[in-house]
């Protein structure tokens, strides 16, 4: 027993590390955060070195279930599910792209919540608290009046810029798109990336929220620290505090307010399963004995990524040795202060979203990297799908397109009662049954298409790479049907979950916390991270995470009548 916290907090990542700094702000609260991870290093700050920390210890390395509708060209047709273990969270192995989401998310969540302070209006004062706003390319349009400075969390461009960020965006303008700051109230067209960096090093929010406040007396901060359980009262259906180990030992955490569960998409709905709170049927089945019946993981979301959409052109990239690198690195800039080498990217709408207005695909430009066996692990394909995709000299750079509301539904469900047994995570993708999913995807790849055939992309040789890929050989290259085909071949996980614990008004329509991300039917309990989000958002969701941090502090603080 370690003894009795105001707040106990399970996870010090996108969400969690924002919350801890805010409450340690009241002297008289004491606030344990635990974490099953480390503390950020020399490594996680690098930003180029994203992959190799996927394939670290900052990785809890979750996989999909066999898929049967996409993912079909990875091996055992997995999707990978890369989540970050470690003060920082996933912020830690991400591509760092600082991305909020459309005015529209925001307001349809609140009309979801049923509470009109989750609308874009009200939490936008929250996106600009988070905020250390820098515009480091002159060139990058910013609207100032939606960005934030002297928040904890630093935002800025890469420099020097890709040699193709021009030609991007003078691409959409040529196709009668504008190019727009994509974190202010209007997304659609041409984008320069706002990257979490800071002076070219990760800024992750471990670094950005957690380090500075780390020596505050009120605030305890384990590592290693692995929840297995929450503790419930079953009289009073309150949430007591939490059991977790720690180097091999067992210890228990009293938390005498609450108990705010902040493990992400995929950890947070076990661990509340793992607590008996959670689908009846499922719970019995496994033998865990049920504290509250509510539909956790019966949901999961996405954005899915078409992937190996290649081209070559006549552009060379600058060729340094790796010590000329580290010099540049430094000093701020060059190639290693980027995640990956994807700059320039751009929100549009296909004909499939109803909404007007509302862009439902990303696209982003990525310059090449010559094929490895390495690069063939990072996304687990296949060695014929890898060598059709990628093995290939003459690529030059790709063009993702990513699908943002997607209609198929995931789920997850223990696997056993076992703490330590990671859960069932089933995508799903690309499963629904009007095709929707499938149909915006060909649509954004056609835009590419269209993109690269633009004067702008001409004047450099752009040309669409490709060989037929084996799992479809059968069909007529380049129709309809080898598109469709390749979508579901190479149609992967963008690594955003969302949705596992969704927010809204009654469990019997699905929900499992309330406005204030309590959990319906348990008192001290909530759950504050991305598995609360009702929907995946039209923009990266660790922005959104930073912003339910704050939000959901102040929230707390005024629950307990203490001054914001």
């Amino acid at each position: 027993d370690i003894g009795s916290y105001d707040f106990v907090i399970i996870g010090a990542g996108s969400t969690g590390s924002v919350i801890a700094n805010r409450l340690s702000e009241i002297k008289q609260w004491r606030i344990l955060l635990l974490d099953a991870g480390s503390l950020p290093n020399q490594l996680t700050e690098i930003p180029s070195l994203y992959a190799f920390g996927v394939f670290s210890d900052y990785n809890w390395g979750f996989r999909s279930i066999p898929q049967t509708t996409a993912c079909l060209g990875t091996v055992n047709e997995e999707c990978l599910i890369p989540r970050g273990r470690g003060i920082g969270g996933t912020t830690l192995i991400n591509g760092a792209m600082y991305s909020r989401g459309h005015p529209t998310d925001f307001d349809k969540w609140a009309e979801l919540a049923g509470d009109p302070s989750w609308s874009y209006e009200n939490v936008l004062t929250y996106f600009k608290k988070s905020e250390d706003f820098h515009q480091t390319d002159p060139d990058a349009p910013v609207n100032w009046e939606y960005h934030g400075t002297g928040g904890y969390w630093y935002v800025e461009h890469h420099n020097p810029p890709i040699s193709l960020k021009h030609i991007f965006l003078e691409a959409n303008e040529e196709l009668g798109y504008n190019i727009t700051d994509y974190n202010g109230p209007l997304l659609e067209g041409g984008s320069v990336v706002q990257y979490n960096t800071k002076v070219g090093r990760r800024q992750d929010q471990g670094t950005a929220f957690i380090m500075p406040v780390r020596k505050r007396n009120n605030l305890v901060v384990l590592t290693k620290s692995y929840v297995v359980k929450i503790e419930i009262n079953n009289d009073t259906k309150e949430a007591t505090g939490v059991i977790f180990t720690n180097h091999g030992r067992t210890y228990r955490a009293a938390a005498s307010k609450e108990v705010i569960l902040s493990a992400g998409a995929i950890s947070s709905p076990q661990l509340l399963m793992l607590s008996g709170i959670g689908p009846k049927e499922h719970l019995q089945e496994l033998g865990v004995p049920i504290v509250e019946n509510v539909p956790v993981g019966k949901v999961l979301r996405d954005h899915v990524g078409t992937y190996g959409v290649t081209f070559s052109s006549n552009m060379t990239s600058p060729d340094q040795t790796l010590r000329e690198q580290i010099k540049d690195y430094l000093n701020g800039f060059g190639a290693l202060t980027t995640s990956s080498l994807s700059h320039v990217l751009g929100f549009y709408q296909t004909n499939i979203e109803e909404t007007p207005n509302y862009p439902d695909f990303e696209v982003i430009l990525d310059l090449s990297d010559p094929a490895s066996e390495f690069g063939k692990r990072f996304l687990n394909w296949k060695d014929e799908t890898y060598d059709i995709l990628y093995n290939n000299t003459d690529i030059s750079f790709y063009m993702t397109t990513i699908l943002l509301h997607a209609h198929s539904v995931g789920s997850i469900k223990l696997k056993s009662s076992s703490p330590f047994d990671y859960p069932l995570i089933d995508y799903n993708f690309l499963s629904d049954p009007n095709n929707k999913d499938i149909n915006a995807l060909y649509e954004g790849i056609q835009f590419c298409m269209r993109l690269v055939n633009t004067t702008a992309f001409q004047q450099v040789g752009a040309k669409f790479e490709s060989r037929p890929l084996p799992a479809c050989k059968d069909l007529e290259y380049l129709s309809k049907d080898y598109w469709f085909c390749l979508i579901r071949q190479t149609t992967l996980a963008v690594y955003h979950p969302v949705g596992t614990c969704p927010i809204g008004t009654d469990p019997a329509t699905g929900a499992v916390v309330d406005s204030e991300l309590k959990v319906f039917g348990i008192k001290k309990l909530r759950v504050a991270d991305s598995s609360v989000f009702p929907f995946t958002l039209t923009g990266h969701p660790s922005a959104a995470c930073a912003m339910v941090g704050e939000k959901i502090s102040d929230t707390i603080k005024l629950n307990y009548s203490e001054t914001p």
